[in-house]
């Protein structure tokens, strides 16, 4: 064997060993939060059971965990929202900076919206904290919502744009050609060629919203004793529960926090694997 070829293949075998070893270091702590959260959680929600849906928050002092439905029903009525108050606002721009792109309002706009994405999702929830809270006296559903919106809104606009530039050129110039307005293209051929990718960019955003817990913290509120109020009064969210409970000093506190974020993650997964499974093909 030449010095030449041994050279090469320990060279081969030490970029590969540095590759796993990097790799080991991002998987371990992933690996390691995975692992606690299926001990304790699952613990909880073998104790609980389905009751764990359905229930009430424990009090301080209660022998049993109880449930997490204010934060569940607070949590998917607040994506739902989100994504109702951000989607058309988004659906809108992306097509109207993929149809009009050299236009003064299309560069503001995908400048104004893009630059949403790096604002800190704290700033945004003291923000609406100061518009929407401190105007309505309370922190509510609502609120929370508007707070998510924000959130959300860059991502799906991403998602939106990726749908309208999917669409090929010989589509759209079929569809100028049979005397089509843009807004009629759109409705009734833009739309169904990109449905792939705007049900991802809907799917996607829910996921982002769903867990985020920064945009509700001085929003949402943090209802424990009914599932829910009313949209303009205080709700709660799984995120925000727990961060609550997991800085309480109470232990059946710390057991609901394990739940409910076994909780989250099961949900979380489920959504992201049905969006790549079904939609499996589409390019972003």
């Amino acid at each position: 064997m030449s010095r030449n070829l041994l050279a090469r293949k320990l060279k081969n075998y030490l970029m590969t060993s540095l590759t796993l070893l990097t790799s080991a270091l991002a998987v371990i702590p992933l690996a390691s939060i995975l692992h606690a959260a299926i001990v304790e959680g699952g613990r909880t929600l073998l104790e609980a059971g389905v009751n764990f849906l359905m229930e009430l928050p424990p009090t301080p002092l209660s022998s049993s965990v109880g449930g997490v439905a204010p934060a569940l029903l607070g949590s998917v009525l607040a994506t739902s929202l989100a994504i109702i108050i951000s989607g058309p606002v988004a659906f809108l721009t992306a097509f109207l900076v993929t149809e009009f792109p050299n236009s003064i309002f299309s560069k503001a706009f995908e400048v104004v919206v893009r630059s949403f994405s790096g604002i800190p999702s704290l700033i945004v929830s003291m923000f609406v904290y100061s518009v929407v809270v401190v105007r309505m006296g309370t922190q509510s559903l609502l609120a929370g919502s508007l707070s998510l919106a924000i959130v959300v809104l860059p991502y799906t606009y991403v998602y939106f744009t990726s749908a309208m530039r999917s669409v090929p050129e010989t589509v759209r110039e079929a569809a100028m050609s049979l005397g089509m307005s843009r807004f009629q293209a759109l409705r009734h051929v833009y739309v169904g060629v990109s449905r792939k990718y705007i049900l991802t960019g809907v799917l996607m955003s829910c996921v982002r919203a769903f867990g985020d817990t920064a945009p509700l913290l001085f929003t949402m509120g943090f209802l424990m004793n009914s599932v829910f109020a009313g949209l303009l009064q205080p709700s709660n969210s799984l995120p925000v529960l727990i961060f609550a409970y997991a800085l309480s000093p109470y232990e059946v506190f710390h057991r609901v926090a394990w739940g409910a974020t076994l909780l989250l993650i099961v949900i979380y997964l489920t959504l992201f694997s049905l969006t790549r499974g079904l939609l499996r093909g589409v390019r972003l």
